[in-house]
C-alpha cells in the first residue's frame, strides 16, 4: 500500500489470525478496509455446488476486502491461510477522515484504480482456455528475485484455487511447462522461468 495513503489512514486495530480461521464470513457486517500486516489472507466464495473460488488473495503490505467500504455486509468469506496479523480501519471512520481531507479521498480512489487493474488482469488470466497458459502467465506475475527465481508464496494447490483449476490440472500442466523446458523447479516452491512461448 502506498506509504502516503497508509499515513493518512485513521486509527485501526489489529487482529491476530491463526491458520484457516475467518475474519468474516458471508452475512458478517463490513469491517471496513483491512491491511494485512503479517501472513496471508483468501477472499473465498463457495459455489451452490460446492465448489471453491478464491477471488483474491493479499499478503503483507496488501488491502483485502476492500469492497466492504461500501457494503453493509461481507458477500465472501475471509480466510487466513497462514498465521496472520491485520489492520482493520473501520469504514465510518474512513468516511469521516476523507470528509474532512480531500486529499485521503484521491488517495484512497488511486488505490482502488490499482485493485481494479490487477483484477483485470487476473479476469484475462482465468479467460485463457488451457491450464499451462493460466500457470504461465500467473508464474510470469511473480516478482525477479537477485537470483534470477521467481518464489511462489503460497502452496500449489493455493495457486490452484486462484486460476479456477483443480490441483490435478495444475500438476499437469506444470509438467507440461517442466517438459517444454519452460519452467525448471529449483526447491520447493522456487521456480526459474526461462523465456520462450508455449508449444501449441
Amino acid at each position: 500500500m502506498n506509504a502516503n495513503l497508509l499515513a493518512q489512514l485513521p486509527e485501526g486495530h489489529d487482529r491476530r489470525l491463526a491458520r484457516g480461521e475467518s475474519l468474516f464470513r458471508v452475512g458478517d457486517p463490513a469491517l471496513g478496509l483491512v491491511i494485512v500486516r503479517k501472513g496471508a489472507l483468501e477472499l473465498r466464495r463457495l459455489s451452490p455446488e460446492g465448489r471453491l473460488s478464491v477471488l483474491h488473495r493479499a499478503g503483507p503490505g496488501d488491502t483485502f476486502a476492500e469492497a466492504s467500504l461500501f457494503e453493509p455486509h461481507h458477500h465472501c468469506e475471509g480466510v487466513a491461510t497462514a498465521p496472520s496479523l491485520v489492520t482493520i480501519h473501520p469504514a465510518a471512520a474512513l468516511r469521516r477522515a476523507a470528509a474532512g481531507d480531500p486529499t485521503l479521498s484521491w488517495r484512497i480512489a488511486a488505490h482502488l484504480a490499482a485493485r481494479l487493474v490487477a483484477e483485470r488482469a487476473r479476469a484475462e488470466r482465468l479467460a485463457m482456455p488451457r491450464a499451462a497458459d493460466r500457470l504461465l502467465d500467473a508464474l510470469h506475475a511473480l516478482p525477479v528475485g537477485p537470483d534470477g527465481l521467481r518464489h511462489l508464496d503460497r502452496p500449489w494447490k493455493a495457486l490452484a484455487a486462484e486460476l479456477g483449476l483443480s490441483h490435478e490440472a495444475t500438476y499437469r500442466a506444470r509438467a507440461r511447462l517442466e517438459r517444454s523446458g519452460l519452467l525448471r523447479r529449483e526447491g520447493r516452491h522456487a521456480i526459474r522461468l526461462p523465456a520462450g512461448p508455449l508449444p501449441a
